[in-house]
């Protein structure tokens, strides 16, 4: 099995001028979720958080350039896991 550095845990992609999509492209497809952060003019929003494996917050800059608030689409283990990290709505 390879192992995987830390800061390579997390791809983004941005979309839009305030909305990235973030990713574990190293959790198969079947068990994956987007992580969607959306740039806000106080505080940005994070919708879902992944599966916790590593620090969202330390790994992905964009995460911890403000105050963040985090909201789960639903509570399945892939989409809450680095909730923890993060207020949570």
């Amino acid at each position: 099995m390879e192992r995987i550095p830390a800061e390579k845990w997390y791809r983004t992609t941005k979309l839009a001028d305030d909305i990235t999509l973030i990713d574990e492209p190293y959790i198969k497809q079947f068990y994956r979720c987007n992580i969607w952060h959306v740039r806000g003019r106080h505080k940005d929003l994070l919708v879902d958080s992944g599966m916790g494996v590593v620090s969202l917050r330390e790994h992905v800059a964009l995460t911890a350039e403000k105050s963040v608030m985090a909201v789960a689409s639903h509570t399945h283990f892939d989409h809450i896991g680095c909730h923890t990290s993060f207020r949570i709505a």
